[in-house]
């Protein structure tokens, strides 16, 4: 019998079809619950403003601003340069003076001269094994050591002593050296 009543929901379906013209956003059900709270805790506020505005506030606002404004001015101290300047002149004598001392007593006064003879041999070999010599080097240094023919001219040598000298060396170096 509910088939063939004309407003049962099984006919209407079927002549309009499922849908039946409304439709609701996606998660609509999920939020309305905020919603609905957060409406209820707007309704439970106060009406009434927490803060009040005295009566003419704003009109005497600006006189006293100004007011304020212009009895806080105060006298400001101005160092000048030149007062620092003379503070400071004795301060730069006195550390010149020292500066001067001690360079004069502790730099200056070394009469110490450096020669070879003055040097150890552990410092001449870390000289020469960090050091390279070049042959200009050691030409440069030679040169001044090095006698001229003339140097020997005043000489006198006998034939005697260079018989001796001869005979005193032994002879196969002289002879290698001649090849």
């Amino acid at each position: 019998m509910e088939n063939n009543i004309k407003n049962s929901e099984a006919y209407l379906n079927s002549v309009l079809g499922k849908e039946s013209g409304f439709s609701i956003p996606k998660n609509y059900f999920n939020t309305t619950e905020d919603a609905i709270e957060a409406k209820i805790a707007e309704e439970n506020f106060t009406k009434n403003k927490g803060f009040k505005v005295p009566d003419s506030y704003f009109k005497e606002l600006e006189n006293d601003i100004l007011a304020k404004v212009t009895t806080t001015k105060k006298e400001t101290k101005v160092i000048s340069l030149k007062e620092r300047i003379l503070k400071a002149i004795p301060i730069a004598a006195a550390a010149s003076v020292i500066l001067f001392i001690g360079l004069n007593s502790f730099i200056f006064n070394k009469t110490e001269e450096l020669t070879l003879d003055s040097l150890s041999d552990n410092e001449i070999e870390n000289w020469l094994d960090t050091n390279i010599l070049n042959t200009n080097d050691i030409a440069l240094i030679l040169n001044e050591d090095i006698f001229d023919e003339n140097d020997f001219y005043f000489a006198t040598l006998e034939d005697e002593n260079i018989e001796d000298y001869i005979n005193s060396i032994d002879n196969t170096s002289i002879l290698n050296e001649l090849d």
